[in-house]
């Protein structure tokens, strides 16, 4: 036996183990410091659109500087989320539910516009709709949801917004779009409404529903909005979809919402919003994203440094995602640019998702390389808590309640949670 040949051999592995052992060590903190240095790049972005915006400014200040003047001079408005934020939103996670879709990936979620109903949709080709108070109780809340077929697997999911209008869509991989009336008087059950009559020519980005009447929109990688009515008179069983409009926009199209009486997008490869006035056939407006200050005009229009793939409305504000780790907060009329919010991370090749908490002082967010949503103050433009420590893999889909602290988030370990509001 050579036991000294033994000895040196377990010495040069013993070795071994410890130089790879710095070596992984040294490695994590280059990732650390690589995710800070990528966290910088991108506010360094920000303060070159402002350089560009003041030097276009500057090189315009001759010509027509009076009425540049005369425009700051009457400008009187409150200054936009002076106060902060009061403590209040969605921080503690209260329910978790396992496997929804009979362990596929969990793609979307929305809360109903009483809150009651849950609905996500997800690569089983299925649209899972529970009651999810019943966790309270006891109940298997899981095993008691109701699964409607799809015939591809669903990106998109959105309730009726308008009061006791108990409808639901769903945007599938294939462009299909279908649309069911649920009733929860004997269970939980649903009926389909207007059946293939809704189809694009690619796969369905969104499907969102106006406030005031039962409009709902689907937006498509085609470049295509199709906007459907549903016809109810409140009491029958008598439910139909008819055709109200089609845009044909010039790209992809991104980020969708109904805010007031517009249907808000986002074209990828554009510089702006594009709104659509609900209640003038359409008429077009666009809201460069460019926008400089208020009274002065946008510098560098045409400039496209990214894309809006998320939209969230709140009042008087727009709040965008983007794929440049980059959350904007806009002011609804004017375009003007309010806040940014930084600190996380979401490329051209991630799926950003921003809601508002309810009392519009808060915004939740993902990031596409950790399991968890950030939560900024607006008002100081900080993240103040990061929801983390629950989901094991990144945050696929959030929404949150209009009418409660309540934030709901699905991830690709095929968990669904609810969070509710805790105070500071």
């Amino acid at each position: 036996m050579d036991l000294l040949g033994d000895l040196g051999t377990t010495d040069q592995l013993t070795s071994t183990r410890a130089e790879n052992a710095i070596l992984k060590d040294k490695v994590k903190k280059l990732e650390m410091k690589c995710r800070v240095l990528t966290v910088e790049n991108e506010s360094l972005k920000a303060e070159v659109e402002i350089y560009r915006k003041e030097a276009s400014l500057s090189a315009t200040s001759g010509v027509g500087s009076e009425t540049s003047k005369q425009a700051s001079l009457v400008e009187d408005h409150s200054d936009h989320f002076v106060q902060a934020g009061n403590g209040v939103y969605a921080q503690k996670k209260e329910i978790t539910l396992d496997n929804l879709h009979a362990g596929m990936n969990i793609s979307s979620c929305a809360l109903s516009n009483d809150d009651t109903i849950l609905a996500t949709g997800g690569a089983d080709k299925t649209l899972a709709l529970c009651q999810w108070g019943g966790a309270f109780s006891g109940k298997d809340v899981v095993q008691e949801a109701i699964h409607l077929e799809c015939d591809a697997p669903v990106i998109s999911v959105n309730f009726a917004a308008k009061k006791r209008q108990p409808f639901v869509a769903a945007g599938c991989m294939d462009g299909s779009v279908k649309v069911w009336k649920y009733d929860t008087y004997e269970g939980l059950t649903a009926k389909e409404v207007g059946k293939g009559m809704i189809q694009h020519k690619r796969y369905v980005r969104n499907v969102v529903w106006a406030f005031d009447e039962n409009l709902m929109a689907s937006a498509s990688a085609d470049g295509v909005i199709q906007v459907h009515r549903v016809v109810w008179d409140g009491l029958s069983e008598n439910v139909s979809l008819e055709k109200v409009e089609t845009l044909n926009l010039l790209g992809p199209v991104e980020g969708l919402c109904f805010h007031r009486e517009k249907l808000i997008c986002y074209a990828r490869g554009t510089p702006y919003l594009l709104y659509f006035d609900v209640k003038e056939n359409f008429k077009q407006s666009k809201i460069n994203l460019n926008k400089g200050q208020a009274g002065y005009a946008a510098g560098f229009d045409e400039h496209v440094s990214f894309a809006v793939m998320d939209i969230a409305a709140h009042g008087d504000y727009l709040a965008l995602a983007t794929d440049t780790s980059r959350n904007i907060i806009m002011e609804f009329e004017t375009g003007i640019q309010v806040r940014n919010l930084y600190g996380h991370k979401n490329d051209g090749f991630s799926q950003p998702k921003i809601a508002w908490s309810k009392n519009g002082q808060y915004i939740y967010g993902n990031t596409q390389e950790e399991a968890m949503v950030c939560v900024w103050d607006i008002s100081g433009s900080t993240i103040v808590q990061k929801l983390e420590n629950v989901h094991t893999q990144a945050i696929r889909d959030l929404c949150s309640s209009h009418l409660t602290d309540t934030l709901v988030t699905t991830s690709f370990d095929k968990q669904t949670n609810l969070w509710f509001a805790g105070s500071e």
